[in-house]
């Protein structure tokens, strides 16, 4: 069993720019215990499938080059700040992602069929695209820490999404662990 997800990965530019704004952030707070998400890690999740046999995760990786071949690149771009669950109770602070021509949303209505089809549940929640960048262990404590990342302005990074990367996700005391199970690029020729 491996515990996986799809992704699209953001682009080295972008990353660059998320972890000099992470930096600034944790400067600044460097008391609260905030779990900041380190660069590398850095990913725009389309599904959590979670604990998948090997058989299944064959099948999801056929599933998901389909639908890459089926769709062209496009560009997101990073926009704004947000935290999960709500400003008043914040536990995770996020980046919005967004894509002019609604690729995005239609990938993500793929991607939950084809998931549908091999027996994953449906996800609950309505697909909100963004990168988590922090995770607030005292969130009663980080009130300043929320109300900074909201009323950033973050300068607007866009990069090109080329493909959907099948990770797994390793947990580790030190924190989570991802290596590929497969790539998928998108079909540029669209």
């Amino acid at each position: 069993m491996k515990r996986i997800f799809a992704a699209i990965d953001i682009s080295v530019e972008a990353k660059c720019k998320i972890s000099s704004y992470i930096e600034t952030l944790r400067r600044e707070f460097p008391k609260l215990r905030v779990g900041w998400e380190k660069t590398e890690k850095l990913h725009l999740t389309l599904k959590f499938l979670g604990d998948t046999e090997e058989s299944k995760t064959a099948e999801l990786s056929q599933a998901v080059e389909k639908i890459a071949r089926e769709n062209p690149n496009f560009k997101l771009r990073i926009l704004e700040t947000g935290v999960f669950p709500s400003m008043h109770n914040a536990r995770i602070l996020w980046l919005a992602l967004k894509d002019e021509k609604g690729s995005l949303m239609k990938i993500n209505e793929q991607l939950e069929s084809a998931c549908g089809k091999l027996g994953f549940a449906p996800e609950k929640r309505n697909f909100k695209p963004h990168l988590t960048i922090a995770r607030l262990r005292e969130p009663n404590k980080s009130k300043d820490l929320v109300e900074k990342h909201l009323n950033n302005i973050f300068e607007t990074v866009e990069f090109k999404a080329g493909e959907i990367v099948i990770y797994e996700s390793k947990l580790q005391s030190s924190g989570s662990i991802y290596s590929v199970v497969s790539k998928h690029k998108f079909n540029k020729w669209r």
